[in-house]
């Protein structure tokens, strides 16, 4: 009976010793490429409890797609396309298995050596104000009531 009680305490000092680590995930509703990723890290998280999946909707919130490309920025990401996802080092945009690996193999090596938050990388590159998706229609659709005005039509 003890030897179990002081593998059950071993067992709980190595899970509260375990870092957290924490996951960017950037993503559109309804975006057809963002679902697969979805279901990859919902699957990661079940796989690892230590991971923490923090999902940022960009297409409707200006505030989240100027964080995303600041840390896009910051990791040197050029060509940033959703799903983007930050975790550790590693700064990756796009669907794909490829992806997908590369994204495991470096929450495994987070568990095992720690990180810090990909937020803690906000401040590093020469970050360049971006306009979202909605910002940019909203524009547009302005620019265009302003020409129909002064053409009289």
């Amino acid at each position: 009976m003890r030897k179990w009680i002081a593998v059950g305490l071993l067992f709980i000092g190595f899970a509260a010793g375990a870092a957290e680590v924490e996951l960017l995930f950037f993503h559109i509703a309804g975006c057809t490429q963002c679902a697969p990723m979805k279901e990859f890290l919902d699957e990661l998280t079940a796989r690892y409890p230590e991971l923490r999946v923090i999902s940022y909707e960009v297409a409707l919130s200006p505030k989240n797609w100027r964080l995303m490309m600041r840390l896009a920025d910051a990791y040197g990401l050029e060509d940033v396309e959703v799903p983007v996802v930050f975790v550790g080092d590693l700064g990756v945009a796009g669907p794909g298995r490829a992806n997908e690996l590369l994204i495991e193999e470096e929450v495994q090596r987070c568990i095992a050596a720690g990180c810090p938050s990909p937020l803690e990388r906000l401040g590093r590159g020469r970050w360049i104000p971006a306009l979202n998706p909605l910002e940019t229609v909203v524009i547009i659709l302005f620019a265009a009531w302003v020409l129909y005005l002064l053409t009289g039509r």
